[in-house]
């Protein structure tokens, strides 16, 4: 369906009128669809989805679907296509984004990919927080639907690569924003176990497994935080042999509690960061990792590799994680490979 040809409303705005920079006029006045796909199971809304029916109640044109698994979401964004969406909102954490993502980009949408709207529904919310709402997912719902339909509120759109994750022999691709392995897939594990289950959530529940992982990694605390050994292969590059206790690869802009650890200088999307298990000085090169700024201590030298780069390939048997939902690699699938896999463009409040 071209959202832009005759057949739409006559009211409609076509995208590209307003794909950039601020958004003028409210969502109702240019005809702009809108469904919204809720994870009942996600952190923000396992106490109930109530207060969101009754918010969206008040507004009959807005599609709600429930999805909680990979093949639910699928379905919700197909039927987001059949009725020709303009603009998905996502009331889901990190995990859902993930699966919104990769739904969008492996099913393919009859024209322009949906905008999409991040609300703040997850354990940790690390992609909301970088480009979607602020606020919580009901203050950010309703900030939404009263620019949307009564025009209150200034709009702008943010555009980011988004991350395509594959394996060089079978299986279909990923999409997502955040790739991790080593600490960062045993720190997932690790809130999982031991801290959300006190009750422990948001970027809080990040910043304490950071400090653990920092505290282990100056006393040497190869139990907390053991080496991974990855076969790394960057930019078209041979691959090589490395032990890391850290590898990340992501397009957002900031990461939890603000951190932007990567000050790569090369112009590629992908924002990689490797710290390997023979790193030196772990707090004296803290705060590069924190502000993303090159120091004497954040090195290669000293054990500190941070690049900008256009594709990676990895070869590892360990887990990794993606968006913060855990992965096992399979060895007979061969290397992963990840690049970007096309851009979205997330609506701003």
């Amino acid at each position: 369906m071209d959202r832009s040809s005759p057949s739409n409303e006559g009211n409609r705005v076509p995208p590209a009128h307003w794909a950039t920079g601020c958004l003028a006029r409210p969502a109702a006045s240019m005809g702009l669809r809108i469904g919204v796909i809720s994870n009942p199971l996600s952190a923000g809304n396992r106490k109930g989805l109530q207060h969101v029916e009754r918010m969206l109640a008040d507004y009959g044109q807005v599609l709600h679907r429930q999805a909680v698994d990979p093949e639910q979401v699928k379905a919700a964004i197909s039927d987001f296509a059949c009725h020709g969406v303009d603009l998905v909102v996502v009331n889901g954490g990190d995990g859902t984004i993930h699966a919104v993502l990769t739904a969008l980009f492996t099913t393919g949408w009859p024209d322009k990919t949906p905008f999409l709207a991040l609300l703040r529904a997850g354990a940790t919310s690390m992609i909301a927080r970088d480009v979607g709402l602020p606020g919580s997912r009901l203050q950010g719902l309703s900030r939404l639907l009263d620019w949307a339909y009564a025009g209150h509120g200034a709009a702008s759109l943010i555009k980011r690569p988004v991350l395509r994750l594959e394996w060089e022999k079978s299986g279909e691709p990923m999409y997502g924003m955040f790739f991790g392995a080593g600490g960062i897939y045993e720190g997932i594990k690790f809130c999982l176990t031991r801290v959300y289950t006190k009750g422990v959530g948001g970027e809080l529940a990040a910043g304490l497994s950071f400090v653990r992982f920092l505290l282990a990694a100056a006393r040497g605390d190869r139990r907390t935080i053991p080496s991974t050994p990855i076969c790394v292969g960057m930019g078209g590059m041979a691959m090589q042999n490395m032990d890391v206790l850290v590898l990340f690869v992501t397009t957002l802009g900031r990461l939890f509690l603000g951190m932007r650890p990567y000050w790569g200088t090369e112009g590629g999307p992908l924002h990689f960061t490797a710290i390997r298990s023979d790193a030196a000085h772990p707090l004296r090169a803290t705060p590069s990792l924190i502000r993303g700024q090159r120091s004497r201590w954040a090195d290669p030298r000293y054990g500190y590799l941070s690049h900008n780069l256009h594709d990676l390939r990895l070869y590892m048997q360990s887990g990794f994680t993606l968006d913060g939902q855990l992965y096992q690699c399979d060895p007979k699938l061969g290397a992963l490979w990840l690049r970007k896999g096309g851009e979205a463009e997330f609506l701003r409040l």
